[in-house]
């Protein structure tokens, strides 16, 4: 494929996320976690600071890779989705990933896709698709850490298929993608919490609803790792 049909493929050959309730694309981390398996486990090779929320997710990760390049370190940058171009969504050390790595590397998932063997009707979406690109790149590159914006959520969301990472960060939680994640803002602050790992610390921003921040709270209890937060 050149740069124009990676493109192409990545946006029209792959399934989005769709809602709750329906068939085409199941939620769940069975694909990502058999995927990445299937592949090598690449987002096994770096450490990780993991950023869930609502509202400031997005400039939260980059500040965070801003402060972690100013320290010395070799740092990954996952997010989504993008403002100009595809590219922005996986950056090393500031600079966004080459056109002939990212159509190098979506030819290697793409052909990994085809020897992955799942439950029938299913199939790797483009969200995964990206996230399994972005983790070979990074491991590729090897990073010293990566910051992972999830896309949607976090207990469904591909980027939850990494093991404990060093930071959990929640940013405000407020109603969004109800279909998916639930009717309340309760609701919605138990899927995003559900990137906390036992042992991690986990960074919860100041203004979060009243409904949100004991779900927050329990789910770092529950899972025994370091709060920091109010």
């Amino acid at each position: 494929m050149n740069y124009t049909q990676t493109l192409e493929f990545l946006f029209q050959s792959l399934p989005a996320f769709e809602t709750k309730g329906a068939t085409a694309y199941k939620p769940g981390l069975e694909r990502i976690t058999a995927f990445c398996r299937h592949i090598g486990n690449p987002q096994r090779n770096f450490f990780t600071i993991h950023v869930a929320g609502t509202n400031g997710k997005g400039s939260t990760a980059c500040m965070l890779d801003s402060v972690l390049r100013a320290a010395g370190y070799h740092v990954g940058l996952y997010t989504s989705p993008y403002l100009v171009q595809f590219h922005e969504r996986i950056r090393v050390d500031g600079i966004m990933i080459p056109d002939v790595d990212l159509t190098r590397l979506s030819a290697r998932v793409a052909q990994a896709c085809e020897g992955l063997t799942l439950p029938e009707g299913e199939h790797i979406g483009e969200f995964e698709f990206t996230t399994a690109l972005a983790f070979l790149y990074f491991a590729e590159q090897r990073c010293d850490i990566v910051v992972l914006e999830t896309g949607l959520g976090g207990r469904c969301d591909a980027t939850n298929v990494i093991l404990a990472p060093e930071v959990c960060v929640i940013t405000p939680i407020s109603r969004d993608h109800m279909a998916v994640l639930g009717d309340t803002v309760a609701e919605i602050a138990a899927e995003k919490a559900a990137i906390i790992k036992p042992a991690c610390a986990v960074v919860c921003a100041d203004g979060q609803p009243d409904e949100a921040l004991p779900v927050i709270r329990r789910a770092c209890d529950a899972a025994g790792a370091v709060w920091f937060g109010g």
